[in-house]
């Protein structure tokens, strides 16, 4: 029976026919194509867009690129619908401000031939106030529709005035009112009577006279051609 001989040598040192491993080629880089179109307005998109398509169509571009998509006239329809957008924007731009710029002399010669309308309608009614609204036009000092009943006055606030025994109080401007009477009484005796403490042509109003400590309950009306509103609100404060 044959026997291992186990005190053989192995020679590190042999060479072998199989060929070493090849080196491993490096990894390619894979670059993204650049648009931000978020930073772009319409000129310099259809600029881009130009640019693309002007490269896109040339030799190496239609040997690289064979079948774009979208495909050429898809793209280019959209291009021109950008480019014809901004030519009418320009356009347009373009005649407001010749428009704009020719109003202060439209508005100044039609003016001028209504004063002279002005006038011929004078001479034609001889001033007959009847007559002269059959032009269109008004008769001076005519004061118009006259407003009718005023509503009472909103609110209504009453605060201590700048020296003792003052108090000021105000409200909302009642359009149409010519005058707003202000009445008082002691805020802690709803029996007392109102008493008329102001009146003046504005809302705004400063009521003297008053007892220094004592709390009063004000109220303001507003009057106008058609007569007096309702009261306002009360609105309370103690004079200082």
């Amino acid at each position: 029976m044959p026997r291992f001989d186990s005190g053989a040598a192995y020679d590190s040192s042999a060479h072998y026919d199989e060929p070493p491993p090849a080196p491993a080629s490096p990894k390619k880089h894979m670059a993204k194509v650049k648009l931000d179109l978020d930073d772009k307005n319409a000129e310099q998109v259809l600029a881009a867009s130009g640019q693309h398509i002007a490269a896109m169509a040339s030799t190496e571009g239609q040997a690289l690129f064979p079948t774009p998509a979208p495909t050429v006239p898809a793209y280019q329809a959209k291009h021109d619908a950008l480019a014809a957008g901004i030519n009418l924007v320009t356009t347009l731009r373009g005649q407001l401000t010749a428009a704009l710029n020719a109003l202060p002399g439209l508005t100044a010669d039609l003016k001028a031939v209504m004063l002279e309308r002005r006038d011929y309608v004078q001479d034609t009614t001889g001033g007959d106030p009847a007559l002269i609204p059959v032009s269109g036009f008004q008769v001076a000092g005519d004061p118009g529709t006259p407003i009718g009943p005023l509503p009472a006055p909103q609110n209504v606030k009453a605060v201590p005035g700048s020296h003792p025994a003052t108090v000021k109080v105000s409200c909302k401007a009642v359009k149409g009112a010519q005058f707003y009477p202000v009445e008082a009484r002691p805020h802690n005796d709803p029996s007392a009577p109102w008493v008329q403490v102001s009146v003046n042509s504005t809302c705004r109003q400063t009521i003297s006279g008053l007892i220094s400590g004592v709390e009063y309950a004000f109220r303001i009306a507003a009057k106008g051609a058609a007569g007096i509103s309702p009261w306002g609100d009360e609105a309370v404060c103690r004079a200082p």
